[in-house]
C-alpha cells in the first residue's frame, strides 16, 4: 500500500525546503525568503525534519563549501 497522504506531503514538504536551502547556499534567511516562511518556522521544519546543514567558510567568511543531509543517531 502507498504512503498516506501526510507522508507524501511531508515529503514533499522537506524536498522544497532542501531545494531552497540549496539554492541558498545555506544561508536560511534566504531559503526563508524564496519558501514564503519566516525564519523561525523554518528552523523549525530543519529540526523536524532532522536536517544536518553544514558549511565551510572561507578566511573572509565567505560559503566555500555547503551540504545538507540526516542528522546521525545514536543507536
Amino acid at each position: 500500500m502507498g504512503k498516506g497522504l501526510r507522508e507524501q506531503v511531508e515529503g514533499l514538504e522537506r524536498r522544497l525546503i532542501v531545494d531552497a536551502l540549496h539554492r541558498a547556499h545555506g544561508v536560511q534567511s534566504r531559503a526563508a525568503k524564496s519558501l514564503g516562511i519566516s525564519e523561525r518556522v523554518l528552523r523549525y521544519k530543519i529540526k523536524k525534519y532532522e536536517l544536518q546543514i553544514s558549511t565551510k567558510l572561507s578566511g573572509r567568511d565567505r560559503i566555500v563549501e555547503f551540504s545538507i543531509s540526516p542528522k546521525k543517531t545514536n543507536g
